[in-house]
């Protein structure tokens, strides 16, 4: 057995070029007497020989099958044929084919007396055969050939999909950066909007036909974008480097390496999070409320803040604005995908974002004309997470929290807070409720739908198999769940709300008014922080 597995091994069988430097090296040995010309001719040999194991997996081969006797050994194995610009089997008539010259190769190897059998059964016939799968690698030069799943995930340039068909709306502190690498990640071309949406005519008349946009609790991603863009800036005695746009350390931008890097300069953000609010979000979320004095100043400066200035509504204003929409042809998006990300109870409390986009991949390979064997195969063979891609995932991980990295950890916001945020945002959860198919779910009574939307918006969560479609909905539902009190206007302001008597227990109602401010050019950041730490 061990002989005839030898003998029909993938080093030495089925390769004119093997027979030749075999017989040229016996040759060489007889005639030449050069041991040096015999040394190059074994090193050709086994050169060969290692490049056709690392090749071939004969093992798993199940194109032919050859029967051999030597001496008293018979064996039957399967093996693979070495030409590369054929399959066996692939013939018009499905029947494996042969050369003259691999026929001549294993008799030269078996012997003379060895007795050699080819099965030549027509393929389709056979119940064990299992044919490769192969998938087509593009590159953005423009080339394409036909690899395995293997092949696929070591050639970086093999590429899915078309990047001018598919936009992703990247909205900020929302999961989009775990979104983006891993899209990246799985060889998928895209174009993507960040920090604010392109609406460009290319939605409009094409070739962009799919938008993928990620969505997050609008109270959770604005307290989030404002304790990340605090924690970005540098302060007095900050001992992380100082990071100056175009300098030596480019290469390090605070937003990948927060702990080690961090924003420089005098900027209007920074002295609005650093001294007007003390890195508070407490101060500016509650003075959002609608019945409060400084209403209309505090949202102004909400459009400073990065991350924080565009509300999900103004990301999808273009299908919104029924003066807008109608300008969507035929031939522009015709498809939208919503990612969720959202800490639900039955979840243990935590998101499925790693799982949607998984799910949005699949789709996306599904678009692009790849075949459920294709995908599947292209999902089996993923290599195992390298020390990049852990990289990678630090700095999503970074990316994705407020200060941990930072000694200075953010006050957690207060419920007045949350009820102001929840009404500033109200119309972000109508939209989400918008995309909500199934009315049925308790709770969301408080919040109607949005009038008067393009279509698309209501199949937001329509892509993907069942599972995935109700998670969906299940994680907008879950958003409005949470705020469904404070969305309720029928229970008067955000003060009753929570019980909050006005001049008694919210320090927000003792802030001067808008006017006031601006004409004395009071901070109300300062004004707050020393009311309510006796300015220590």
């Amino acid at each position: 057995r061990n002989l005839t597995s030898q003998l029909l091994s993938p080093a030495t069988l089925l390769h004119p070029l093997t027979l030749w430097c075999h017989q040229d090296c016996q040759h060489r040995m007889i005639f030449s007497g050069s041991n040096k010309r015999v040394g190059y001719c074994a090193l050709v040999l086994v050169t060969i020989a290692a490049i056709s194991v690392f090749l071939i997996d004969c093992e798993n081969s199940s194109l032919w099958s050859i029967s051999t006797t030597a001496g008293n050994v018979s064996e039957v194995r399967n093996v693979s044929s070495l030409t590369s610009t054929k399959l066996l089997g692939g013939g018009e008539k499905g029947h494996e084919e042969i050369d003259d010259d691999e026929e001549i190769a294993l008799d030269y190897f078996l012997g003379p007396d060895s007795k050699l059998t080819v099965n030549r059964t027509p393929i389709q016939n056979r119940t064990n055969v299992e044919k490769e799968i192969l998938i087509p690698c593009n590159t953005t030069k423009g080339s394409s050939t036909l690899v395995n799943a293997t092949q696929f995930w070591r050639r970086k340039a093999c590429k899915i999909g078309d990047a001018k068909s598919v936009q992703f709306f990247h909205l900020g502190k929302g999961g989009g950066s775990t979104i983006y690498f891993q899209l990246l990640d799985y060889h998928l071309v895209f174009e993507r909007s960040h920090p604010s949406p392109n609406f460009d005519s290319k939605l409009f008349k094409g070739p962009t036909t799919t938008l993928i946009f990620n969505i997050r609790d609008p109270v959770d991603r604005f307290v989030s974008a404002f304790n990340w863009r605090s924690l970005l800036y540098c302060r007095d005695g900050d001992k992380r480097k100082p990071y100056f746009k175009g300098k030596s350390n480019s290469r390090y931008p605070p937003y990948l390496y927060p702990d080690k890097v961090c924003l420089a300069g005098n900027k209007t953000e920074k002295i609005l999070l650093h001294e007007e609010y003390q890195s508070d979000p407490n101060p500016l979320a509650e003075a959002l409320c609608e019945d409060s004095p400084n209403f209309a100043y505090a949202s102004e400066k909400v459009k400073n803040i990065a991350h924080a200035r565009l509300s999900l509504n103004d990301w999808l204003s273009f299908l919104i604005d029924p003066d807008i929409y109608p300008a969507i042809t035929t031939t522009g998006i015709n498809k939208v995908m919503a990612i969720t990300t959202e800490p639900r109870v039955e979840n243990n409390n935590t998101s499925l974002l790693d799982w949607h986009t998984q799910q949005a991949i699949i789709e996306l390979y599904s678009d692009s004309g790849l075949s459920s064997d294709q995908i599947d195969d292209i999902m089996k063979h993923k290599p195992q997470v390298n020390a990049k891609s852990e990289k990678k995932s630090e700095m999503m991980t970074l990316s994705s929290i407020s200060s941990s990295t930072s000694k200075l950890t953010p006050p957690p916001l207060r419920t007045l807070g949350e009820c102001c945020l929840a009404r500033f945002f109200h119309d972000d959860y109508r939209l989400m409720k918008t995309m909500i198919l199934d009315d049925r779910e308790e709770n969301l009574t408080s919040v109607l739908p949005l009038a008067d939307v393009h279509s698309l918006v209501k199949t937001a969560c329509s892509w993907g198999n069942d599972e995935q479609r109700t998670s969906c909905m299940r994680d907008l539902a879950s958003m409005i769940k949470r705020r469904a009190e404070f969305l309720d206007y029928s229970r008067g302001s955000c003060e009753n709300v929570v019980g909050v008597v006005k001049n008694v227990s919210s320090p927000l109602s003792s802030l001067p008014s808008e006017k006031v401010v601006r004409e004395a050019e009071v901070d109300l950041g300062t004004i707050y922080y020393n009311q309510t730490t006796g300015g220590k």
